[in-house]
């Protein structure tokens, strides 16, 4: 669950490990693509949205991911409804429905924020698929979610539910706190940070030095998920049994997926998201300037 896509996109999109032709290729960066208006209002879907800004050079890379105008920015509190779901008894037309209804709170906390650091949030729909199927970033594996950016849509796995252990299965905000992380990396696309991230991976000369900068960005997403929960923990009344649920989903799916090498472990990833369940700006996320035993 939580993984990034190893994809080549069709031409003209961009996969979340592939920056088109590799723009800082050389000391002399290509043009970037200019970032086109969105059209989305919260509650309509974007379903072509336009290309996200890219950086230039490699100290706009550097600055992207160390001292992003995002990072200044804070997440107050939200008014947020979000109804129960019995992941185990819905079927994919209720589920798909609840999860892009809970989109339109993700965008209601994070699109003040975004538009205050100088960029833009497309809506991203959500689609529920019940068997292995294809996607604009190539095939999708059932047991998991993706944020695609060569779409910008996030799609999500019935059976995912599956993976999860048994007593956290009917728990309130699991599946939420799954497309918390995938909408965290709808924030990052949109905010140079992904892209900024894949150039330096595509640079990488070896598998650890790119497993540390996925870890790093995996672990920000989680950090964004623990962000959006506390800003609406008022309205959605989240208990301190939640939080524990939450983060407990975290440390129990981290510690036992095949993704810990370029995801984190499960007692890292916890604690990125306990980072942003007690803070209520992304600076306390900042995994790129943090020190490699916390984001291992």
């Amino acid at each position: 669950w939580l993984n990034q896509l190893n994809q080549t996109p069709p031409a003209g999109g961009v996969a979340e490990t592939t920056v088109s032709s590799s723009p800082l290729g050389s000391a002399s960066a290509t043009a970037a693509t200019s970032s086109q208006s969105s059209t989305s209002t919260v509650g309509t879907p974007d379903l072509n949205p336009g290309e996200p800004p890219m950086p230039q050079t490699y100290a706009e890379v550097d600055r992207m991911l160390k001292t992003n105008p995002l990072y200044s920015q804070s997440l107050p509190p939200t008014s947020c409804s979000i109804a129960d779901i019995d992941l185990t008894r819905a079927s994919i037309t209720q589920i798909e429905l609840h999860l892009n209804t809970f989109v339109d709170c993700l965008m209601a906390t994070w699109r003040p924020p975004v538009i205050g650091a100088g960029f833009e949030l497309p809506h991203p729909s959500v689609t529920v698929y019940a068997r292995e199927t294809t996607s604009a970033c190539g095939a999708l594996p059932m047991e998991n979610a993706v944020y695609c950016s060569a779409d910008q849509q996030i799609y999500f796995a019935r059976d995912l539910i599956d993976a999860f252990p048994h007593n956290y299965q009917t728990m309130r905000f699991m599946a939420e706190a799954v497309l918390a992380h995938e909408f965290g990396h709808t924030v990052q696309y949109r905010t140079m940070i992904l892209i900024s991230e894949t150039v330096l991976q595509e640079d990488a000369t070896t598998k650890a030095a790119e497993n540390d900068l996925s870890r790093r960005l995996e672990m920000q997403a989680d950090c964004f998920a623990g962000l959006f929960f506390n800003a609406v923990a008022v309205s959605t009344e989240l208990t301190n049994d939640d939080r524990q649920n939450i983060t407990g989903l975290y440390t129990t799916l981290g510690g036992t997926t095949a993704y810990s090498d370029d995801h984190g472990t499960g007692a890292n990833r916890a604690h990125w998201l306990g980072q942003g369940l007690m803070s209520t700006t992304p600076s306390s996320c900042s995994t790129f300037t943090a020190a490699a035993s916390s984001v291992g």
